[in-house]
This record gives structure tokens, C-alpha cells and sequence, in this order.
């Protein structure tokens, strides 16, 4: 079975590092079971366009907010009260020389 991130007294049992992106593609997918979610976003080489998605079933897909451009840097973005059983980065904007690596906390 699937490892499953969230609900746990353990705080390494709610934190997951996605894999770094460098091309413009979806990351793999998590099971999650939690409803508040903070994502930290690690850009480098310039900007980058992603959104955060969520889904019940792993098939069907919607994202958590509007899509984000950002510059290289740092960013967090916290959702609570979402429900999502799987998640994913979508990067739908990158170019060359540039990566995104996201890190997600649940509860």
C-alpha cells in the first residue's frame, strides 16, 4: 500500500518533498489523508508557472487556487479545509535553467 502523509503525531509522517522539476510536467502523485495542506516552493533560475492540485479519486483533478507565476525564491501557500485524498504540482510554465522544488506539510 501507498504511503499515506497526514494525521500523524509524527511530524515525518506529514511532510513530503516532491520530486525537483525542471520541464514543464505533472509531479508524482501523494496520498494524503489531511484537510490543511502548506506547500514551501523552492524556484530557481527565473519564473515559474504551477498550480497545486488536488483529488478525491486520483483520476479527476482541480486545482486548490488560480495558477501561480513566481520568481526565484521562497513561497508558501496554505490551504485549510480542503478535501483531497491525492496531490500533485502541476507545472505548466518553465523554461530552461529553471526548477521548482516543492515540500509539503499536512494535517
Amino acid at each position: 500500500m501507498a504511503r499515506v502523509y497526514g494525521l500523524s503525531g509524527e511530524l515525518d509522517d506529514n511532510i513530503y518533498t516532491f520530486a525537483t522539476i525542471d520541464a514543464v510536467e505533472i509531479s508524482e502523485t501523494i496520498r494524503v489523508q489531511a484537510t490543511k495542506f502548506t506547500f514551501q516552493h523552492v524556484i530557481t533560475g527565473g519564473n515559474v508557472t504551477f498550480k497545486e492540485q488536488g483529488s478525491l479519486d486520483g483520476t479527476n483533478w482541480y486545482d486548490l487556487a488560480d495558477a501561480k507565476t513566481k520568481g526565484t525564491g521562497v513561497f508558501c501557500d496554505h490551504y485549510d479545509g480542503i478535501m483531497a485524498r491525492h496531490i500533485r504540482i502541476n507545472v505548466t510554465a518553465l523554461d530552461a535553467g529553471e526548477t521548482i522544488t516543492t515540500t509539503l506539510a499536512c494535517t
